[in-house]
């Protein structure tokens, strides 16, 4: 089975398909270029879904909840969006499992608090392997992003104890690898970039074989396809 992600590094001219409750919330944000990112972040989404689905126009896409919060489509596709500064990736796999993807995306930045958020949410064999990192940051944000997008396939967002989900195998190698949550395996696997870095974690129900990452950051999509083991 094929699983896609789809990013851009930053926002490009999309048309505004956004539904009106998404309208509403872009309206809430007090700063003008929070609104801009949350609009072009759904409106991506929208397209992205036309694009591999295209069952419907991007402005006809109706999204519910899960009683955890996480939202789905109606139709056989499982799907989940992230996005970090100007950065957005949106993962989709055909699949009925509404908790059957998670993404995450961060872009590269400087953290003033660092180690304490690396004391915080950080598992004792990471941190080990961080202190042996020479791009100790780069480092924290692969381990961040492969966290939340297992936590966000399986629907339960963000808990307090993230010290103990152990990411140790996203610093030692680009391979995938299994990790056991909620009585359910996920494989995670994390692509990095210059300017960031994108994880996701799928349940291994689905059986995916191969991962194609499409870069749309000129507007159109540019595929790479990687067969997994």
């Amino acid at each position: 089975m094929l699983l896609t992600i789809a990013f851009s590094e930053k926002a490009f001219p999309v048309n505004s398909t956004l539904d009106d409750s998404e309208k509403k919330r872009a309206s809430m944000f007090r700063f003008e270029h929070l609104r801009e990112q949350y609009t072009f972040a759904h409106a991506f989404k929208r397209q992205t879904l036309s694009h591999y689905f295209p069952c419907k126009k991007a402005s006809e896409w109706c999204f519910d909840q899960t009683s955890s919060g996480k939202p789905f489509v109606e139709e056989r596709i499982a799907f989940n969006l992230s996005h970090s500064i100007r950065s957005v990736a949106v993962a989709l796999v055909e699949s009925t499992d509404k908790s059957a993807v998670g993404v995450d995306i961060e872009c590269f930045r400087e953290m003033a608090d660092l180690e304490s958020m690396i004391e915080m949410v950080c598992h004792p064999d990471e941190i080990q392997q961080l202190d042996r990192c020479s791009e100790r940051n780069k480092g924290f944000f692969t381990l961040w992003t492969a966290k939340e997008a297992l936590l966000k396939a399986c629907g339960s967002g963000l808990i307090d104890d993230l010290n103990s989900i152990n990411c140790l195998p996203s610093l030692l190698s680009d391979q995938s690898y299994s990790l056991p949550w909620k009585g359910k395996k996920y494989s995670v696997k994390s692509f990095s970039f210059d300017w960031g870095v994108i994880t996701v974690a799928w349940s291994e129900s689905l059986f995916i074989s191969d991962i194609r990452l499409d870069d749309w950051t000129s507007g159109v999509p540019e595929f790479s396809n990687f067969r997994l083991e």
